[in-house]
């Protein structure tokens, strides 16, 4: 278990309401109603249900009724999600793996998630899901995406840059990474400050 992870589940309490917001948090567009809750989290439906109602009473998800059934979804408007969203990421699959292996990757300056990946969202032409900006050994980072990939069932875009290269396309305001500059990152390691001076 990760630092990020023993951290998370120190700051919320309750695991069902952890395992409900991992759910939202990392699954953004997916919805689902109770009985297919209690089937994913495999808790009891009434800690289930009572997790869902406070996250509801919230505003944290939204429902929606379908028929007989009440369909719960992430409410991407909410002023917390995004800081939730980068708290959970940064905790579980791909972004707790690339913090956890920062040190064997080599001197990683910068690495984030970009929305193509968190919230399944694409900005113009751009179709990648993890930039690295450093002097990364590439064996280790394909071996942490690899991972990731055959966990998720889902393939992963991924850009490396040297620390030089970046700096260079950044001062000729190259629109890949203009585009990167304006979009909705979580930042695994360094900072946003230092990543768009």
């Amino acid at each position: 278990m990760s630092l990020t992870e023993k951290s998370l589940e120190s700051i919320f309490i309750s695991k069902v309401r952890l395992k409900v917001l991992k759910y939202f948090l990392l699954n953004p567009e997916i919805e689902i109603h109770l009985r297919g809750a209690v089937r994913e989290f495999q808790e009891e439906i009434n800690a289930v249900r009572r997790e869902l109602t406070r996250l509801e009473a919230a505003k944290i998800v939204k429902v929606q009724n379908k028929g007989n059934r009440k369909y719960f979804e992430l409410n991407g408007e909410h002023p917390f999600v995004g800081d939730l969203m980068s708290m959970f990421h940064k905790s579980y699959g791909l972004g707790a793996t690339i913090i956890d292996n920062s040190k064997k990757m080599g001197d990683v300056e910068f690495a984030f998630l970009t929305p193509a990946f968190t919230k399944n969202s694409y900005y113009g032409n751009q179709v990648v899901d993890l930039v690295v900006v450093g002097t990364i050994d590439l064996n280790v980072l394909e071996e942490v995406v690899q991972k990731a990939q055959k966990d998720l069932n889902k393939e992963i875009h991924y850009m490396v840059l040297k620390s030089s290269e970046f700096q260079l396309r950044k001062r000729r305001k190259d629109p890949f990474i203009s585009d990167l500059m304006i979009q909705d990152l979580i930042m695994l390691i360094g900072n946003i400050e230092d990543f768009i001076r």
